[in-house]
């Protein structure tokens, strides 16, 4: 395997940074869409419809020709997929920096899921990135006095996307490898579903769905996006991973939380005290903790 500093890394290591800060400034144009007149529910859905819809014609020629196109790894993409739907819905229902911070728990999750599913011991690292990540939590959700629970739909969704991703992710590390388009449509795919399905749900910030009209003149920018970034930044995000060390990856993809908690500061009304700020330290020390201190330990 090569070396982080090694060519056959740079690449994909550029890559997962690019595709890492677009992810931290998804939350932009969810809420522009929003404002624009797509209600919450429906400006997630139709960030994951339309790359399914582009990508069916592929999807549908390669299953003429035999080859996989994900449908088997439904069981893994329904909570990779269904995280990110959760997660994008979160960005509209509560404060972003709270979603960001609520999701970015996963190193807990992850942790968790890796002792029991791949035996792997409790080391002094895991404890300490496990004492970070509840710290934060406590903190966002309890910081205040009050009992340490998430206040409204969106602190619920962020929190559980977290869960999920940890979940689909360690499913993914388990299962035989897979090609880069099966990862991503069935990724979309399960999004899609996910995001519908709770675009549905009797919760009046969710919204109903947009008019013939509102699709039409709202369709140039959805399909921008949809070329422009969610499909690229998804196969960026894929083809990094499978090349690039996973310590390495997981450094790398905290520039998301930073990214997305510090525009969300510099460019919303939406509070952001010393609550956030230690809790955004507290989680994303956590993930430096997992990623970095089993090196750290062996070294010392």
């Amino acid at each position: 395997m090569t070396k982080p500093g090694e060519p056959g890394q740079l690449l994909p290591s550029i890559l997962l940074v690019i595709a890492a800060a677009g992810w931290g400034l998804f939350w932009l144009p969810l809420r522009e869409f929003e404002a624009a007149g797509l209600s919450a529910g429906w400006a997630s859905a139709v960030q994951f419809v339309m790359p399914v819809v582009v990508l069916s014609p592929v999807a549908l020629l390669f299953a003429i020709q035999g080859k996989p196109v994900g449908f088997s790894r439904w069981q893994t993409a329904i909570f990779t997929g269904g995280a990110w739907a959760l997660y994008a819905d979160s960005l509209l229902l509560t404060e972003v920096a709270r979603a960001l911070i609520l999701f970015y728990v996963t190193p807990v999750w992850s942790t968790m899921l890796e002792m029991w599913l791949m035996n792997r011991r409790l080391t002094a690292a895991r404890v300490l990135a496990i004492v970070l990540g509840l710290g934060g939590l406590y903190v966002i959700l309890g910081g205040d006095g009050s009992l340490p629970l998430p206040r409204n739909a969106g602190d619920w969704m962020a929190l559980l996307s977290g869960m999920s991703w940890a979940y689909g992710s360690t499913r993914i590390r388990l299962a035989p490898d897979a090609t880069l388009f099966e990862n991503a449509f069935s990724f979309f795919a399960s999004g899609a579903v996910v995001t519908v399905a709770l675009a549905f749900l009797p919760i009046e910030a969710m919204g109903s769905p947009p008019t013939r009209a509102e699709f039409v003149e709202l369709l140039p920018w959805i399909l921008l996006m949809t070329f422009g970034f969610l499909i690229p930044a998804m196969l960026m995000q894929l083809y990094g991973t499978k090349l690039v060390d996973p310590a390495r990856v997981g450094i790398l993809f905290q520039i998301e939380a930073v990214v997305g908690i510090g525009s969300a500061a510099m460019l919303t009304a939406e509070p952001f005290g010393w609550q956030e700020a230690i809790g955004s330290v507290l989680v994303i020390s956590s993930a430096f903790t997992e990623v970095l201190g089993p090196r750290l330990w062996r070294r010392s």
